[in-house]
């Protein structure tokens, strides 16, 4: 049912039988549509008492709307004993941004950003063309938002969101960091499945290390990202161990991590002065993926740099 919506996101409850409600938060690429909300499947399969905020673009949970979504929910939170929070990315930044709103019993968060304002973090351009000055002053993620205990999920070797991760844990207390090797900035779909996520739950209720660490190396194993994650991650210091590993591996990854892999390679072609292969990697990159502007600037610079040096 829907309980709340404005310009910026909407609000959707899910009735349930858990001990708790769990509140989610979208990842950018899912957008409210007036009736579904991110983990709603999970939470059907699993009778669990949700609320789920979902944004109606990538938007970071603006502050004011939150604000106003909480006190339209403010019955179903105060009737609920506990409460956690869930969310991946832009909803892992909401989950740890929003704790003391919430007066959260548990927040769980994946590959989290710190902030997307890039004075804040000028480490990472990924989400800059988000970022409104109107929406966002003072949205980074302060030690006065804390209420309950967190748990920050990341892969330690993508090394901009292991800052993030970083940077987050030193400013909130009762932050605890669960690496999740080789998993990329996809953690969360490590998890997926309803026997692990609520296994992954329970262990944060009961603040049971053991279990989570023991969890996070189970499921890293078979994470479907992980043999894309190793080859990419293996580029910059073994190239030809990445291109056996994508030999053996590259035809099981998903589009976006062909492409992506392409462009990493090519990438350190280029570095290692292997400008022909470097230019017929970019263009496979193009033709699998035409509209990123990113990929047809690479290409179009290096053959300009190759045209200059004949």
């Amino acid at each position: 049912m829907l309980i709340y919506s404005d310009e910026n996101l909407e609000v959707i409850h899910h009735p349930g039988s858990s001990p708790y409600l769990l509140v989610t938060f979208n990842e950018m690429e899912v957008q409210a549509n007036g009736s579904r909300f991110w983990g709603q499947r999970f939470c059907e399969k699993a009778d669990i008492a949700a609320l789920g905020f979902i944004s109606r673009r990538p938007n970071w949970f603006p502050a004011a709307s939150v604000v106003k979504a909480v006190a339209a929910a403010a019955p179903i939170l105060h009737a609920a004993p506990e409460r956690i929070l869930y969310g991946h990315s832009q909803g892992g930044y909401a989950a740890l941004r929003y704790r003391r709103r919430f007066e959260a019993t548990v927040a769980i968060a994946f590959c989290p950003q710190v902030s997307i304002d890039p004075k804040a973090v000028p480490f990472d351009s990924r989400f800059t063309r988000h970022f409104a000055p109107d929406l966002h002053t003072n949205m980074g993620i302060a030690p006065d938002h804390v209420a309950g205990r967190g748990y920050l999920f990341f892969d330690p070797f993508h090394a901009i969101d292991r800052r993030h991760a970083e940077r987050i844990a030193a400013l909130q207390a009762e932050t605890r960091l669960v690496p999740v090797h080789m998993t990329g900035h996809g953690t969360v779909r490590a998890f997926t499945g309803t026997a692990r996520a609520l296994s992954l739950i329970e262990a944060c209720r009961a603040d049971n290390r053991t279990a989570l660490r023991a969890l996070a190396r189970a499921v890293r194993v078979n994470a479907p990202m992980r043999p894309y994650q190793i080859a990419v991650t293996a580029i910059a210091r073994h190239p030809a161990w990445a291109d056996r590993f994508h030999a053996r591996f590259g035809d099981a990854f998903s589009p976006v991590e062909r492409v992506n892999f392409l462009y990493h390679r090519a990438n350190r072609h280029i570095r290692d002065g292997e400008l022909a292969t470097a230019r017929d990697m970019l263009a496979d990159a193009v033709v699998l993926q035409p509209a990123n502007p990113g990929f047809v600037r690479r290409l179009e610079e290096l053959e300009g740099r190759m045209a200059r040096a004949v």
